[in-house]
């Protein structure tokens, strides 16, 4: 009798291994927007990361220009990014003269433009350290 009752136990445990778990039918999840790490990717030109950067740089292009006339943001045209431990931004910008003197104190942001509107169209290479919260521009190169 008890042989007969490890036998039943055993094929019942076979039975039962065998089967298993059912299969479940899994849905892929897919990220919507993913960017290789360490990759560069396109931004939107008037998001508000980009558009301080790109004051950020026309700030500093302002203090390495030899123009006696401050040059203000006039929109930016394209924009990349890439993370590593700091935001690499190339930012593409077209910047105008202002009538404001650079040997005056005054706010860029309320220059009033020079009627010839002297445009650039610049590229700008500006780092943002998020542990310090600090911008430095690496390039520019603007042609007129």
């Amino acid at each position: 009798m008890g042989l007969r009752a490890v036998m039943l136990l055993w094929i019942t445990s076979l039975i039962y291994l065998s089967h298993g778990d059912l299969a479940v039918d899994e849905e892929l999840i897919v990220p919507k927007h993913s960017h290789p790490s360490g990759g560069s990717f396109h931004m939107n030109p008037e998001g508000s990361e980009v558009l301080e950067a790109a004051r950020k740089a026309v700030e500093e292009f302002n203090k390495r220009s030899s123009s006696k006339k401050y040059f203000r943001l006039l929109n930016v045209t394209s924009a990349e990014a890439q993370v590593t431990n700091l935001i690499n931004y190339k930012i593409d910008a077209v910047i105008v003269k202002t009538k404001c003197l650079k040997s005056e104190e005054a706010d860029i942001e309320t220059c009033i433009l020079g009627k010839k509107q002297k445009q650039r169209t610049c590229r700008f290479e500006v780092t943002f350290n998020p542990q310090n919260d600090t911008y430095e521009l690496l390039l520019f190169s603007c042609k007129r």
